[in-house]
């Protein structure tokens, strides 16, 4: 049985979620200052003041000093005393007609509102079941800031009160890295893989295998692997264990599978390839896998792990739904561009459509 598409209920919420972030994005660009003032004043009320350029080091406003303790405060990073949710990640997007449009001018609906409708749905039925980095209190306030913004960066005054270019990414790579080293058991990614460009690859699925509440092999993917890779892949290289810690998108950067090249491998090449990866990689906490490292879970939950898992939400398994044709993401290439579908020629796997939190929209 194949696994569902994302359900109706998820995908309602998370479009309602995308086009409120629309709109209170396009408000904040139209009046950056107050976002500015609200920054400056919690700077202000936790005791902070603006350090002045010296001994060549340059300026640092308060501003900027307090947005960097918040992407290190664990406090406002842990759940609430009595719940233990589990922590769901997440990485790019899809394309879906009603979503509002990115800055390529394609509908855009972002894993993050896909995994905050889930969290929701999770919630209601049982709550402090579920999270994501966004709902929490210090995901939350440094959402509310905008900081992807250009106008609010200039509000703030920009490179020369220390938010040069980037600063956006990196502080949300800091506060993920944070939030990932908080996790407990089981975390969900919303994402097939994680691209080598997307903070999920960069920071939290590191943080995530060497965290010891969690480790790898708690680290489940709430969609299946691409149906354009070779089934041979989807099979051995699809598993949640092994796209925690390979890529699939740069042949010039570690652990890197070639989706194609993996299925023309021989199996004990394969095998090998898989255990290097996983070589050194501390695995989840508690009673040893049944099954050894080159045999690790199929992209399919299996009853027995689900009878076997601890309590609460079960992890979803779903494909990903209303993707089109995504040509105008796709990087250029050098030469002339194979055709899928064309004699001798692979399948073209689109790049996924990228959201300023993870990489370049």
């Amino acid at each position: 049985m194949s696994p569902e598409l994302i359900p109706e209920g998820v995908e309602e919420g998370a479009l309602l979620r995308a086009n409120a972030r629309q709109e209170a994005t396009l408000g904040a660009k139209r009046n950056p200052q107050s976002i500015a003032r609200r920054i400056k004043a919690a700077a202000t009320a936790a005791g902070l003041k603006d350090q002045p350029a010296e001994d060549g080091k340059p300026r640092v406003s308060k501003a900027r000093q307090y947005i960097d303790a918040l992407a290190q405060d664990k406090a406002k990073l842990t759940p609430p005393d009595g719940t233990k949710p589990i922590s769901a990640f997440w990485t790019y997007g899809i394309e879906h007609p009603k979503a509002p449009k990115n800055d390529r001018g394609v509908p855009f609906l972002s894993q993050r509102f896909l995994s905050e409708a889930w969290a929701d749905q999770q919630n209601e039925a049982n709550p402090g079941t579920a999270q994501t980095l966004e709902t929490t209190r210090g995901g939350r306030e440094l959402d509310d800031m905008f900081l992807w913004e250009d106008e609010v960066i200039e509000a703030l005054g920009g490179e020369k009160a220390g938010f040069p270019d980037g600063y956006a990414k990196a502080t949300w790579a800091k506060i993920s890295e944070t939030y990932a080293g908080l996790a407990e058991g089981r975390v969900f990614v919303f994402g097939q893989t994680a691209d080598t460009r997307s903070i999920l690859h960069q920071q939290e699925l590191g943080e995530l295998s060497k965290n010891p509440n969690v480790g790898l092999d708690n680290i489940h993917f709430v969609y299946e692997a691409p149906r354009s890779w070779p089934e041979v892949t989807r099979t051995e290289a699809g598993t949640n264990t092994v796209r925690a810690v390979a890529q699939f998108d740069n042949k010039d950067l570690p652990h890197y599978i070639d989706p194609q090249g993996f299925a023309a491998d021989t199996p004990e090449a394969r095998k090998a390839k898989i255990d290097s990866l996983l070589e050194g990689v501390a695995p989840a906490p508690g009673p040893a896998q049944a099954q050894p490292q080159a045999q690790a879970q199929a992209p399919a939950v299996k009853a027995a792990e689900q009878q076997a898992a601890p309590k609460g939400p079960a992890a979803p398994l779903w494909q990903m739904g209303f993707q089109q044709p995504q040509t105008v993401t796709r990087p250029k290439r050098s030469g002339p561009t194979p055709v899928a579908g064309s004699p001798g020629a692979p399948p073209l796997a689109p790049r996924p459509l990228a959201t300023g939190m993870d990489g370049p929209a």
